[in-house]
């Protein structure tokens, strides 16, 4: 019995495993992004199932005594916990449309440049007025429906002032900038932001320019990879703009 109790317990802790080596494989170059979703995917199933035995398993030491119950408690938890990051994906999947460029400025997004120089799947350009992926809305349109919210802001100080509030926010926000640039009027601000499991890049571009007397500020946030950002961009222009209206708020 010890035996079987053993073998459950590897086989739980090595579906669990797979499933988080999944994200690393793929930010340190072990396979493409492609490869490490299909693994997490595919793992789902054999990690349920393990759960479901370790965990009868570890009613059964429990009862008898045996003294491989943590050991299976660990490794019940282990692929229970390990099964629930595809369900929770495949979830937000279903939740967000089918897009990864978000933007405040649908007629003149701003531009991503240095950027565009980098490695990359997707175009660097907005192709806001293309039909979505399984919608019959356009880009733009799937964005406006499900991230009414995202529009510009306009802040009641200078330009140079604002300029130096973003990036304080870019570097709170743990995002790396590209470059500063002047564009006509405009201060331009490109960064990248990493994430932290599979090491996903995503654009992020700052747009300052003058208006009256304060600064209307427009973001643009774009995955390098993948068909949907699962909500990633539109949350991240979200906290950008609460922290930088916090930051000039403070004066």
């Amino acid at each position: 019995m010890k035996f079987l109790f053993i073998i459950v317990a590897l086989l739980a802790v090595g579906a669990a495993t797979t499933i988080a080596v999944a994200g690393p494989g793929t930010r340190f170059g072990w396979w493409d992004y492609g490869t490490g979703l299909a693994v997490m995917r595919a793992m789902k199933l054999p990690a349920i199932i393990m759960a479901g035995v370790a965990g009868i398993l570890t009613l059964v030491a429990l009862v008898t005594g045996s003294g491989l119950t943590f050991l299976l408690l660990v490794a019940t938890v282990a692929a229970g916990g390990a099964a629930m990051v595809p369900f929770k994906f495949e979830q937000l999947v279903g939740a967000y449309p089918l897009i990864h460029d978000i933007t405040t400025d649908f007629d003149n997004p701003p531009a991503i440049v240095a950027g565009a120089k980098q490695p990359r799947k997707n175009s660097a350009e907005y192709v806001g007025r293309q039909e979505a992926p399984r919608s019959s809305l356009t880009i733009a349109e799937a964005q406006q429906k499900a991230f009414p919210d995202i529009k510009p802001m306009v802040l009641d100080i200078s330009v140079e002032e604002a300029a130096k509030r973003a990036q304080s926010v870019i570097a709170d926000m743990n995002m790396d900038v590209l470059q500063v640039e002047r564009r006509g009027e405009a201060t331009v601000i490109e960064a990248t932001f990493t994430s932290f499991w599979f090491g996903f890049i995503d654009d992020f571009v700052v747009r300052l320019t003058p208006e009256g007397q304060g600064t209307r500020v427009d973001v643009r946030s774009k995955s390098r990879v993948g068909l949907s950002d699962l909500g990633a961009n539109a949350k991240r222009i979200r906290d950008f703009f609460q922290r930088l209206k916090l930051h000039a708020s403070k004066g």
